[in-house]
């Protein structure tokens, strides 16, 4: 076995730097490695689930980028003639096949389960598939953290009497199941319908999170565009509606806006509380959003900026700073 692979020994004292190796200290296909020396390499491979986390918990033992997926396609395209076991072979080009796909941008990724700290007692696990086509609810976003991060803070926002609570476009659930631990509230979570299962299935992971927290949650789909979907009458409406970075397109801000009318209780203690990243790309929605909701009425109660980091990765190999506006509105009629 390539003692680089070999566990490093235990220590309670400060963490060492990482070993960082070079892809030619790997074992090479001419040396005939067996088939438990290559699967433990590619594990080696195995990219970190993305974080949102500047901080990296790293391996003891990392290897240098350049030249791996020409080492992943070499383990793919070999016959691996020297071992005889098939199902060794055929899990060796599984794993290199899927080291070669984690290389390949969050699109190429394989689906995932991680971990999201919301604070020092509530950690809530969601599943994410792979992304396909423009399904972008699928994954779980930085201000979506971010928001969930916040609910503390906005407690003080919603009225005492507040007993449920709506998330637009909730994606993967984080919002608010969030919500519904933070505020021991029943959340109803909506989105497009070829989110919702997905969403039904971490609600479903995360119940005994939720009931523990003395919180309850439901889901389905709700499409914005579809101006027939309603409450059937006053007690269907919600004080407070919750929506993390919901806009995508020119569209979206009155979209949003309208649904939001439609399902928030005219009430002035009601609440509406929205979180989305600085995107550049996307001034003039964030501009057409303010504009939209002050002229149906939405008096802006409180407002302010978070700073998080995104899972993709800039150049430098770090986590990218994204910096997000929240603002909580109310409506006066």
């Amino acid at each position: 076995m390539c003692p680089y692979l070999e566990e490093p020994p235990d220590s309670a004292s400060k963490p060492l730097d990482p070993l960082v190796l070079h892809v030619h200290d790997l074992p090479q296909l001419y040396q005939r490695p067996s088939a438990t020396t290559l699967l433990q390499t590619l594990d080696l491979l195995c990219c970190e689930t993305p974080s949102f986390s500047k901080i990296n918990h790293a391996r003891q033992v990392k290897v240098a980028e350049q030249g791996v997926p020409g080492y992943l396609t070499s383990v793919v395209s070999s016959t691996l003639h020297w071992i005889d076991d098939d199902e060794a072979k055929e899990s060796i080009w599984s794993a290199a096949s899927a080291r070669l796909s984690e290389r390949s941008g969050r699109n190429a990724m394989p689906s995932m389960t991680r971990s999201f700290m919301i604070n020092d007692s509530l950690s809530i696990s969601l599943h994410e598939p792979s992304l396909t086509g423009d399904s972008l609810g699928l994954k779980t976003w930085t201000s979506s953290l971010l928001l969930s991060q916040r609910l503390g803070q906005c407690r003080r926002y919603i009225p005492q009497d507040c007993a449920r609570v709506l998330e637009l476009g909730a994606g993967t659930g984080l919002v608010g199941i969030s919500a519904a631990c933070l505020w021991n509230k029943h959340v109803l979570l909506t989105d497009l319908p070829e989110i919702v299962p997905n969403l039904q299935r971490n609600l479903e992971h995360n119940r005994s999170v939720i009931t523990d927290n003395h919180g309850s949650v439901e889901a389905r789909a709700l499409d914005w565009a579809d101006e027939t979907d309603t409450p059937g009458d006053e007690q269907e409406k919600f004080m407070v509606i919750l929506a993390a970075d919901p806009i995508y397109s020119p569209d979206h801000p009155r979209m949003l806006v309208n649904t939001v009318r439609r399902w928030i209780c005219p009430n002035p203690k009601a609440r509406f509380i929205v979180e989305l990243p600085l995107r550049d790309r996307y001034d003039q929605e964030r501009q057409n959003l303010r504009e939209t909701l002050r002229h149906e009425d939405f008096e802006l109660v409180a407002e302010g900026t978070d700073t998080g980091f995104d899972d993709w990765h800039g150049r430098d190999g770090h986590p990218v700073e994204v910096e997000c506006w929240w603002s909580v509105w109310k409506p006066d009629r």
